[in-house]
């Protein structure tokens, strides 16, 4: 057999390993160890850092069993700015389902904004509480009040502003949601530029749809955004378009261009 078949077989093979491992380990830690951490913690601020930090090396660990696997390779490129504590919306274009692993692996102090569904899962809902991550379904003063608490804490927000992940081919469209937290917050934006050369595990696809040959992964992490100088505009809806607007032109020249 040629060896490009027998390194498929086994990128096959250990993707396949990695899903059971994650969703697997991920069901067994969320009910024994995220609970001994709260138990052990005061409540508050103090635990859901620790949560968040016990799943920021979760992830670190993750992607370096993925690397050891060989069923990825990564490039990261100014990784620094996502360690530095302080609160920024950390908004990334969204290629692959590997995607929030890797940003919050490389992230100490990560929130994320999740579905109810997952708030309220038997299997991760403690997980989930316990880092203190913001429900989908708040209203929307409720919402904004947890995104600002996060921001003063020090944490990133990670969002993805497609709302998806993107399909192949297609141009970057983001919706205004992240645009009207970042003006009405006087947030700084964090861009993170993703690209996976060849693509995998994108919408659509299946995990054991292995590309032909091991994917890289390139995360690049530009220079913040200041959404003050926005804010002349006379209406804040105007800022939130032209931000939206700003963005769009900057992820789609990067992602031409091949810089991430």
């Amino acid at each position: 057999m040629p060896t490009s078949c027998l390194d498929r077989l086994w990128r096959r093979a250990a993707t396949g390993f990695a899903f059971a491992f994650l969703f697997g380990g991920g069901a067994i830690l969320a009910p024994t160890v995220f609970p001994l951490v709260a138990l052990t913690s005061p409540a508050g601020a103090v635990r859901r850092r620790r949560c968040q930090h016990l799943v920021h090396l979760i992830f670190r660990f993750y992607i370096r069993m993925l690397r050891v696997l060989r069923v990825i390779d990564l490039k990261v490129e100014g990784a620094e700015r996502l360690r530095d504590g302080r609160g920024k919306l950390v908004v990334a274009n969204h290629p692959s389902l590997l995607d929030v692993v890797l940003l919050m692996a490389l992230m100490p102090r990560a929130q994320c904004i999740v579905k109810k569904e997952l708030w309220e899962s038997r299997w991760l809902g403690g997980m989930v509480r316990g880092a203190g991550y913001i429900r989908n379904d708040l209203d929307p003063e409720a919402l904004l009040d947890a995104c600002r608490a996060a921001l003063e804490a020090g944490d990133g927000i990670i969002i993805f502003p497609e709302g998806t992940r993107t399909v192949p081919g297609e141009p970057i469209r983001f919706r205004r949601g992240f645009a009207n937290l970042a003006t009405l917050l006087e947030a700084e934006v964090q861009p993170v530029t993703i690209t996976c050369d060849p693509p995998t595990l994108i919408k659509g696809e299946k995990w054991w749809m292995i590309p032909p040959r091991r994917p890289i992964f390139r995360v690049m992490v530009g220079d913040r955004l200041d959404v003050t100088g926005l804010l002349g505009y006379q209406y804040r809806s105007l800022a939130a378009r032209k931000l939206v607007r700003s963005l769009e032109d900057y992820f789609a020249e990067r992602l031409a261009d091949g810089k991430a």
